[in-house]
């Protein structure tokens, strides 16, 4: 018993110099105020046979009212007397914490078990939260009273672990939150620790896992977990999982994972998470998709708007990314509104960016036609645009037909030329190209082959006939 005494003595005191170096890197952070109120938690676990019961503790509250998200499952919440005042600003039912000056507030409460515990055990979104602040990080102690031994993962990292005759002790720290806590039965020896990357279970290539580690910290990721297991069942949550993949393979795997980590991702967006990370570490991983997606959006923006690109999307960490919101900040640093990410999660689609403008034609506004740049030219819906001048359009596999009075063009699918009236003129190349099986020409080409005067102003685009045909 002494000796179980003594070490429980040590682990207080290495929790005691852990908490004094997070607060102290806290401070050391904060020399500015935070746009939104952040704090940091310490979270005790007690696995027992019927459930985990939980003792939270918030730690540098600022003095507004913060509700608490208690997990879905949870039971039994109340306040914890951890010290004289950790309980006065929570209310009744341990669903807030009301305004006040104390910044240390403690809760407490427990996971029910459905099942026993038997080869592993995920539990998802175990602990409480605030809403509307940011968690900057937790030191989680979990205390094994059952006696079924295994091994714990949390997504932090493995502190130490301690195995005693009547309870085992694990403790991890980290940034962020703990999205899921794992056990299993099979006990794995850890084969490789870096800063940003632990590995248990199969040994691997030092030099591969030094290149994940790496390319992690460019990411500014905490630490990922892997569970390297052959013979292990497949796993994957926010953090850590447990995979029979081969070495070679776990870079994209790796990455992939560790942004959604970084960003609000969900887990359909493939394309969204593996463009992400391509974008931050510069260079292509995720999807074969998503590696595509990256290199044509390198090779469309300049460097100064690759670059702002990298910058906007690394604020962006901690907050909701979708198709959507890639699209709107690759259109922040082009100036113009594109949907290239949330088409090309449908399929594969060009790199346009899509100008806002309203366009005129003879003085009377088209709602409905949108004019599109792609590698530097402005092109337009010839359907919509000459139509309305008079000329008809139609195709075979051939050839592109645009008529009107006068006028009687034939346009080669094939090779670079068009006739007119019955005269060849060879092009260097064709002026129009197909998008969603929609002819769209070159603004240049519709200025000298179909004789339109095309003027911009700020707000609108101005489309006039040179022949004086009135538009329909």
């Amino acid at each position: 018993m002494k000796i179980i005494l003594r070490i429980v003595g040590l682990l207080v005191i290495l929790n005691s110099v852990l908490l004094y170096m997070h607060y102290n890197q806290l401070a050391d952070a904060s020399g500015t105020p935070a746009k939104e109120p952040r704090y940091i938690q310490e979270i005790e676990v007690i696995n027992r046979t019927d459930a985990l019961y939980v003792r939270q503790h918030f730690h540098n509250l600022d003095g507004g009212r913060h509700e608490i998200i208690l997990p879905k499952e949870s039971r039994n919440a109340s306040c914890y007397l951890e010290i004289e005042t950790s309980c006065v600003r929570i209310n009744e039912n341990a669903t807030a914490i009301l305004e006040g000056e104390e910044n240390r507030q403690s809760i407490s409460y427990e996971i029910p078990k459905t099942e026993k515990m038997a080869s592993r055990k995920l539990f998802r979104e175990p602990f409480a939260s605030l809403r509307n602040a940011r968690l900057d990080s937790t030191i989680l102690h979990v205390t094994d009273e059952s006696g079924i031994g295994g091994m714990w993962v949390s997504g932090l990292e493995l502190i130490g672990s301690k195995r005693m005759d009547m309870v085992d002790y694990s403790l991890f720290k980290g940034n962020g939150k703990v999205s899921d806590l794992y056990w299993q039965q099979k006990e794995l020896p850890q084969t490789y620790k870096g800063r940003r990357l632990s590995i248990f279970g199969d040994s691997i290539d030092t030099a591969i896992a030094d290149q994940i580690n790496s390319e992690l910290a460019k990411l500014n990721i905490g630490n990922i977990i892997i569970l390297l297991d052959k013979k292990g069942e497949p796993l994957q949550t926010q953090r850590f999982f447990s995979t029979q993949l081969e070495e070679t393979e776990l870079s994209d795997l790796v990455l992939e994972r560790g942004v959604r980590s970084k960003f609000a991702i969900s887990d359909r967006e493939r394309l969204v998470a593996g463009l992400a990370a391509s974008i931050s570490i510069d260079a292509p991983t995720g999807t074969n998709e998503a590696k595509k997606a990256f290199e044509v959006v390198k090779h469309s923006l300049s460097a100064d708007q690759y670059e702002r690109l990298r910058s906007r999307l690394a604020e962006k960490q901690g907050e909701r990314l979708d198709a959507a919101e890639l699209d709107n900040l690759i259109g922040e640093v082009c100036g113009y509104k594109t949907s290239f990410v949330q088409k090309n999660s449908i399929g594969e689609y060009p790199f346009l960016l899509e100008d806002t403008r309203m366009i005129t034609m003879n003085g009377q506004a088209q709602e409905d036609i949108q004019a599109l740049r792609m590698d530097k030219n402005t092109l337009y819906p010839a359907n919509k645009v000459l139509t309305r001048y008079g000329y008809s359009l139609s195709a075979n596999d051939s050839s592109i037909y645009i008529e009107s009075a006068e006028e009687n063009f034939r346009f080669s699918l094939r090779d670079p030329f068009y006739v007119l009236n019955g005269k060849r003129y060879e092009l260097r190349e064709k002026p129009f190209i197909f998008i969603d099986n929609e002819v769209y020409f070159e603004e240049d080409a519709l200025r000298r082959l179909f004789h339109l005067s095309i003027q911009k102003d700020e707000d609108t685009i101005i489309v006039k006939s040179m022949t004086g045909g009135e538009s329909k």
